[in-house]
């Protein structure tokens, strides 16, 4: 199951690192956005005129506008993080965060790759198991999350890595962290590579 879990945290058009390690420090969580037609978070944007520092991108396609115009004046009403919307031609849609002072610590942490360095308080936002549909019982079953696993650099993960890498059981450096360091043009919106 943690090899299914990963391989669909792998695709990079869904989730990128920004997506997986930032959304609950702007007190966001993945699975309540999807309704409203969240594609994915990014560390910027290429396109567009101002750069944000220290800020989330969130891309939307939402499918119902006016429920996703309802779900955004709720979110500039819930945080004063939200900074900008702005629209892009097909019915693309960004809004901006930047990212809390208090998690300032977190945020750079996440830029040099060390998610087994976050303080307790950020990681206490994630959830430690999650519900995944199990394929062959279509049964769903409670397991770790993912964001678990990297935090705490479990057995589990170090041997999926073991394995996929091609080494011996215990021969992974013993610092080395178990999810990749984030990739700038990566964690960077392209609206035009859609």
């Amino acid at each position: 199951m943690l090899e299914q879990e990963l391989e669909k945290a792998g695709d990079i058009q869904k989730k990128t690192c920004t997506t997986i390690f930032l959304l609950p420090g702007i007190g966001l969580k993945r699975q309540n956005l999807l309704k409203h037609g969240f594609i994915s978070a990014y560390l910027d944007d290429k396109d567009h005129e101002v750069h944000y520092e220290n800020a989330v991108y969130l891309l939307y396609k939402p499918s119902q506008v006016q429920e996703f115009q309802k779900f955004l004046t709720s979110e500039y009403k819930r945080t004063p993080l939200l900074v900008e919307d702005y629209d892009y031609p097909g019915g693309y849609i960004v809004t901006v965060y930047k990212f809390p002072a208090e998690f300032m610590e977190e945020y750079e942490l996440f830029l040099r790759g060390k998610y087994s360095k976050f303080r307790k308080k950020y990681i206490e936002l994630f959830p430690m198991k999650v519900e995944m549909l199990n394929p062959a019982t279509h049964m769903y079953t409670e397991k770790l999350s993912l964001q678990y696993h990297i935090f705490e650099r479990t057995d589990a993960l170090r041997k999926y890595w073991e394995d996929r890498l091609g080494y011996r059981s215990g021969e992974l450096p013993e610092n080395l962290e178990y999810w990749s360091i984030p990739e700038k043009e990566k964690e960077t919106l392209d609206i035009n590579a859609l």
